[in-house]
């Protein structure tokens, strides 16, 4: 996969993975969505398919993740008109139908994720009552952690660590 990640071509305003993604071990969600604009040519004919009982498909698990990308896409909205929750809902319907279709019988718990229910079930609700969810991400968060914690903290000698950080991004930031 990190081959197939090396090889798209740089684009405008599309953050490219030179090295791949494989050795990333947490993605902030700016890096998260990043991906995902890429993934669909990563995960596209990545192998070939077997008979084997309880294989999947490679077309199929591009179409879980072509729907997932939609369903996503549809949950970013600012505003929603009662039209738009409504094709989110049939969006999700989807995707979980074909997820669980997929998957249910490679998980141990049979997909009983507190996060897919919330999505199925209670999400559109949600956005009915209170507005558009972007606010419940921690995105933000994790993007000034990365930028004014974790990068800085590179920098150091490992020593008095707090007053080298304070110093770097003073330098940095101001």
């Amino acid at each position: 996969m990190n081959n197939r990640v090396k090889l798209i071509p740089r684009y405008k305003d599309l953050k490219s993975f030179p090295n791949g993604f494989l050795h990333l071990a947490l993605l902030t969600a700016s890096e998260y969505r990043s991906l995902m604009k890429i993934m669909i040519f990563i995960v596209d004919e990545l192998y070939e398919d077997s008979g084997s009982p309880n294989f999947i498909k490679n077309n199929k698990i591009t179409e879980v993740y072509l729907k997932w990308n939609k369903m996503y896409l549809l949950s970013r909205k600012e505003n929603y008109e009662e039209s738009d929750v409504t094709l989110l809902q049939e969006s999700i319907n989807e995707w979980a139908k074909l997820f669980i279709e997929l998957f249910k019988e490679h998980s141990k718990s049979e997909l009983q994720f507190p996060k897919l229910h919330s999505w199925v079930f209670h999400i559109c609700s949600s956005i009915r009552e209170f507005g558009a969810i972007n606010g419940y991400t921690t995105e933000t968060y994790e993007s000034l952690h990365k930028d004014y914690v974790k990068k800085p903290y590179k920098l150091t000698n490992k020593k008095e660590i707090e007053k080298q950080i304070m110093k770097i991004v003073s330098i940095l930031f101001w």
